[in-house]
């Protein structure tokens, strides 16, 4: 799947990424997962299973896995043994563009000023300074806060707009993930897939590409959510993780003592929620001579599946950031400032196959 070049860089960031983890999360055995992802983006899916991935290997238990809707400090402390680390899910929404993240983070830290709270690896924009120098009163106030930041430009964003903050470089928590195909799934490579995004963050205009862009090969052009059907486990799975939110929602307005659905339960669901995603990048991938993304984990799956694809960047360089900090040194990818310059290198990598 990987060329030895390839294999070795990635082994060598799967490397530092480990010994990263294992100093900053410390000598304990338990763990918290605060905002664990419950929806239908492949990347934050992606992270999460890096994050299992290198905790697994480091022998860290998970005591407690909460998502944007479901957090409770009373669950976290009820479950999580003293001594333990609260981890916040990594990607990229340390700032004020996701506003809703930010806030989860921000009550996390305000609420557990007595455990070590430790952000896995994002990238951090703040369009408004004013936003970032409140969220570094708030974030810089708890005694033991350590944030992962997986490239240069944030840790430089960082150490201008939240200078209480204690910051270490880490990369992306994605690379930890090892894909395998599906059962019943072959690589069958015979278009160029694009995934473009469509959102607040987009940049590139590369949603808007004519279908003779890549011509004469065949192409795709989809994003995360868009790609796939939702099927009837996974719907079941997201109705499970409603029901809680609706728990959550209703002891916290009227401060009664409703239990919480089993932990064992919810930590079940988001892992099946998760692993369905990306087995539907998967099968999307399986079909992909050559890959276009603006979204960064579409980069980071066309880097661990090793296939050849030019990538575009996002409207705060997001990509390009982790582009020049590690992922630029593996062989498959290619990175590109605008569309007749993306292809142009498209048309590069199909030629080469």
């Amino acid at each position: 799947m990987l060329n030895q070049q390839d294999s070795d860089h990635l082994a060598k960031l799967r490397t530092e990424t480990k010994n990263t983890l294992r100093e900053t999360i410390g000598d304990t055995r338990h763990v918290a997962i605060i905002d664990a992802p419950n929806q239908r983006n492949v990347g934050d899916s992606l992270i999460w299973e890096g994050e299992l991935a290198y905790l697994t290997q480091l022998g860290y238990e998970i005591s407690y896995v909460c998502d944007l809707n479901s957090y409770d400090p009373k669950d976290v402390r009820r479950r999580l043994p003293k001594g333990g680390t609260v981890l916040l899910h990594g990607g990229g929404n340390f700032g004020d563009l996701w506003p809703g993240h930010q806030a989860l983070r921000e009550r996390a830290v305000a609420d557990l000023h007595d455990y070590r709270i430790v952000q896995l690896s994002q990238s951090v924009y703040f369009s408004d300074d004013e936003r970032a120098r409140a969220a570094n009163r708030v974030l810089g106030a708890h005694p033991d806060f350590r944030v992962l930041l997986r490239d240069t430009l944030s840790l430089q964003r960082a150490s201008r707009l939240l200078p209480d903050l204690n910051c270490t470089f880490c990369p992306d928590m994605a690379l930890g993930y090892s894909p395998r195909l599906p059962d019943g799934v072959a690589r069958e490579p015979r278009e160029v897939l694009v995934i473009a995004r469509a959102d607040k963050e987009s940049a590139s205009g590369l949603r808007s590409i004519d279908s003779d862009w890549a011509a004469p090969y065949e192409l795709h052009v989809t994003d995360w959510g868009l790609h796939a059907s939702d099927p009837l486990g996974w719907k079941a799975a997201r109705l499970v993780a409603r029901f809680n939110h609706k728990i959550v929602a209703v002891r916290r307005r009227l401060h009664v003592p409703l239990p919480s659905l089993p932990q064992r339960l919810l930590q079940r669901v988001v892992l099946y929620i998760n692993a369905r995603n990306a087995d539907s990048a998967l099968r999307l991938y399986a079909q992909a001579r050559a890959v276009v993304v603006d979204r960064l984990h579409a980069h980071v799956l066309s880097v661990l599946l090793g296939i050849p694809h030019v990538m575009l960047d996002n409207n705060y360089r997001k990509l390009g950031a982790v582009f020049d900090d590690y992922t630029g040194e593996f062989t498959t990818a290619r990175y590109s400032l605008d569309l007749d310059d993306a292809r142009r290198q498209t048309q590069e990598v199909l030629e080469q196959r």
